[in-house]
């Protein structure tokens, strides 16, 4: 005998209220829904208006949790334009004709919203302008390391009224300064002590250091370090004389080798 349910019994309405949370953290948006649900086999479901509802909501909540609170308007049309059409629920025996929603948000929530979001990227470009501004200094300490002559250049360039002897005087100390913060900064200093110091010396003295220090080198492995040593502080020889050219003595010794003949 096969049993056949009355139109009533196949197919329904269902409405819900219910709110659902946004990406945004604190703001909900506010649902009215409606639908109607169809029976499918012989075993229907007891409760299909629950089973419509629950599988609307489940996938309305997927869908606003990715959504800014402000954006109520394009959560609503998406998520109509999906429930538009005929979802099957193979499990339930049933299936979802269709379902409306329609999303609100409160004024109160939307002004603070936005206002949250200003103060985000209010921040955020706060934020960045500092990093660039880190950026900018970290490359103009590098560059005063190599030239501290560009801080003379900058001042000349931005405020020429205010540029004195006092001025001029106080660049050196500026220079120290930053170089002091360098990285291997007590070995450039200590660079400059001992070329102070081995500009002052006789030139024998200065050889005498530069083979001291070959020699220390060569005793701690660095070999290559004390030939170039030795390369860079190697007395210039005087040119020879080109070739055919005499000196003034042996000129004076032909003279007087002719006169004698």
């Amino acid at each position: 005998m096969n049993r056949t349910w009355p139109w009533s019994a196949r197919r329904g309405k269902f409405s819900v209220n219910f709110t659902a949370a946004s990406a945004d953290e604190g703001f909900r948006f506010t649902v009215q829904m409606e639908g109607q649900w169809r029976r499918r086999g012989r075993r229907p479901h007891h409760a299909p208006g629950a089973v419509a509802a629950t599988h609307v909501i489940d996938e309305f909540k997927e869908m606003a949790a990715a959504c800014s609170i402000v954006t109520a308007a394009e959560l609503q049309h998406r998520t109509n334009a999906r429930f538009g059409r005929r979802v099957a629920l193979p499990g339930d025996r049933m299936c979802v004709d269709w379902a409306v929603v329609q999303v609100y948000v409160s004024p109160e929530d939307l002004h603070a919203a936005q206002s949250r979001i200003q103060l985000r990227a209010r921040a955020r470009a706060d934020w960045e302008l500092k990093q660039l501004r880190v950026v900018q200094a970290v490359a103009y300490r590098d560059q005063l390391r190599e030239d501290p002559t560009l801080i003379l250049a900058q001042l000349l360039l931005e405020s020429p009224a205010t540029f004195s002897d006092q001025t001029l005087a106080m660049i050196p100390k500026v220079a120290a300064r930053v170089s002091a913060y360098a990285p291997g900064a007590e070995w450039v200093q200590t660079a400059h002590l001992l070329n102070e110091w081995y500009g002052g010396l006789a030139p024998d003295a200065k050889q005498f250091v530069i083979d001291r220090l070959c020699t220390v080198a060569r005793e701690f492995g660095g070999e290559g370090v004390a030939q170039r040593l030795k390369e860079a502080h190697s007395p210039v020889a005087d040119p020879p004389p080109p070739v055919g050219e005499s000196t003034p003595e042996g000129s004076s010794g032909s003279l007087s080798g002719q006169s004698s003949v």
